[in-house]
């Protein structure tokens, strides 16, 4: 039974291990793909082609998905590899050729899908292409809400004719808006408190909105649309309109506020800008903005807030901390014992171990050389060389909205006492200290401004700390903190670097230690002296290098000018927007270069 039992042990153990052998191998062979994926990867890295990086570290982290170092280094050069392809975009776009342009774009969001500034190109390539636009994803309104959706719209005029309009008349003014009215095939009515007056018109091939405003003008009125095909006519003044504008509610949803601080600053502007008539009210747990105006005051309001609620632009910044520390510390010599000392005992002491120098009478009339020790000092040969190099580089980079700040901490944190106090008890006395934690390592804060033109303006700060050594004060051991800061502003394009500051101290210390005069001989200094030359080089470097990511998105359309009426009240003017507008008329709306 025994011997049958030990048999199925062994035979278990041998299955198991022929079991296992072969997940093993294939471990052992997907660690070794992955492996080699990684350094193909970081090779690609070293020669800035971050494509490559990226697809040899992605394929390293689909073989050996457990190692983090494959998906953190996969992640990292992610959106450096999308960046690569904006910019071969942003410079085909320069050359005029679109579609090559818009695959680069396309490779850009297929790496990076959440690539602003490659999403930006896009549609601004697709515009320019001309691509139509699908609306079928539009929101569609429910059934139980049919009731909200028949209320009306502001009343729109619609003549019955929209041929060009003649008149070449002087004749009192009601007479004028009828003759109008006739020609165009709509209704005028008047108020009743309205005085009419003498004036004279001549009008050639005129818009109907645009003769109603010239008779308006010259007749010191206003109308106001009753129907599509009537118009009320009153006194231009500022009781009449208050009791006469029709006005019109409607709520405008900010997409791109991140804090109320951002929906207030528009908020501000679009008061500042309207009638202090029209009614706004923010609301900020829906990024809102409800107001109330005349279809005028509203639309100019939409025309605002279009125009500022922009997407802020963003900014990867890239900043390289690099340390090279070295010390090289040469000591050469033969050094000959520097002292001889003399000491005077007694003969009777000199053979024992006794240290007692008492002389009596009789040995100072009879001394000999027992009475006195010699003491020589040492001897040295020295031959040492010590050569230490200290290379230290960080690589960090952190990602910043236009205008907040950004901070990253890479270190640790040490305490420091700030201050203590003692109480006395009945037994012994007690001292409470204070303490705080100040960071050690690398500390950056970065402020960026992002331009229109795609430059970049950086309030920066960066430090390097370190402990080194520490000092008591009062019985309390502190640390002594060595650092290294630059604080500046720099104005960067788009992927240029910048040295923010440098620091290089070197030290060259000679210590000589020998015989005076035959130490300071060349031929024989080695024989007599020891020479101890001591080389110092410290050197610090801060590289920093921008990347928008994210860029100010401003059309043809924020960029014009329109017409908003007097200062007595708001007044827009329409006119047919021409689709096909030429590249030629988008670049005169261009804003002017603020070099």
């Amino acid at each position: 039974m025994k011997i049958s039992l030990r048999l199925k042990i062994v035979l278990g153990v041998g299955l198991l291990l022929i079991a296992t052998s072969p997940c093993r191998m294939y471990a052992s062979k997907a660690t070794k793909a992955a492996r080699a994926f990684f350094k193909q990867g970081q090779a690609a890295e070293a020669r800035d082609d971050y494509e490559a990086a990226f697809n040899a570290y992605q394929q390293a982290m689909v073989v050996d998905p457990g190692d983090l170092r494959y998906k953190t280094s996969c992640e990292r050069t992610r959106s450096l590899a999308a960046m690569q392809h904006v910019k071969r975009g942003n410079a085909l776009k320069q050359n005029g050729k679109m579609t090559e342009a818009l695959t680069e774009y396309f490779r850009a969001t297929a790496i990076d899908p959440s690539d602003a500034a490659a999403e930006q190109a896009i549609a601004n390539v697709e515009e320019h292409l001309h691509s139509a636009k699908d609306t079928s994803d539009m929101p569609q309104l429910a059934s139980d809400r049919n009731v909200l959706a028949s209320l009306a719209a502001p009343i729109e005029l619609k003549p019955l004719s929209l041929e060009p309009i003649t008149i070449d008349m002087t004749a009192d003014s009601k007479i004028v808006y009828e003759t109008l009215g006739k020609i165009a095939g709509i209704n005028v009515l008047f108020d009743p408190d309205y005085a009419s007056k003498r004036i004279s018109v001549d009008l050639h091939n005129t818009d109907l909105l645009d003769a109603l405003r010239i008779i308006a003008a010259v007749s010191n009125t206003f109308w106001k649309p009753l129907t599509s095909n009537a118009v009320f006519v009153a006194a231009d003044t500022r009781q009449k309109r208050t009791e006469l504008d029709q006005e019109a509610v409607q709520v405008f949803y900010l997409t791109n506020v991140a804090s109320a601080n951002d929906l207030n600053e528009i908020l501000n502007a679009v008061r500042n800008l309207m009638d202090t008539t029209v009614k706004m009210q923010a609301v900020p747990s829906q990024n809102a903005i409800v107001m109330r105006g005349t279809p005028d005051q509203l639309l100019l309001a939409e025309y605002i807030i279009d125009d500022l609620d922009k997407a802020r632009p963003g900014v990867v910044i890239d900043v390289k901390v690099m340390e090279v520390n070295k010390d090289r510390v040469r000591n050469i010599g033969l050094q000959w014992p520097q002292s001889v000392s003399v000491t005077l005992q007694s003969a009777s002491n000199s053979s024992s171990s006794s240290s007692s120098t008492s002389l009596t009478l009789n040995d100072l009339a009879n001394l000999t050389g027992e009475n006195f020790a010699l003491t020589v000092g040492t001897a040295a040969v020295q031959a040492l060389l010590t050569d230490s190099d200290t290379r230290i580089m960080q690589d960090p980079s952190l990602r910043a909205t236009d205008g907040e700040k950004a901070d990253l901490k890479i270190g640790e944190r040490i305490p420091i006492a700030t201050g203590s106090f003692s109480t006395t008890t009945t037994t012994t006395p007690l001292v409470n200290t204070q303490f705080q934690y100040i960071d050690v390592g690398v500390n950056m804060d970065i402020q960026p401004t992002i331009h229109y033109n795609g430059d970049v303006t950086l309030k920066i700060k960066v430090g390097i700390s370190s402990e080194n050594g520490n000092v008591t004060i009062s019985g309390v051991t502190e640390p002594i903190i060595a650092q290294q800061n630059v604080e500046e502003t720099v104005r960067l394009k788009n992927g240029e670097s910048s040295l923010l500051g440098g620091l290089v101290q070197q030290g060259n210390l000679l210590t000589v230690s020998g015989t005076p005069g035959l130490g300071e001989i060349p031929a024989l200094k080695y024989l007599f002296s020891t020479q101890q030359r001591e080389l110092q080089h410290e050197e610090i470097v801060f590289l920093i290098t921008p990347h928008v990511v994210r860029g100010l998105q401003i059309d043809p359309l924020n960029l014009r000018r329109i017409g908003t009426g007097t200062s007595q009240s708001i007044q827009l003017r329409e006119i047919e927007a021409d689709p096909m507008e030429t590249d030629d008329v988008k670049e005169d709306k261009k804003p002017p270069s603020k070099h």
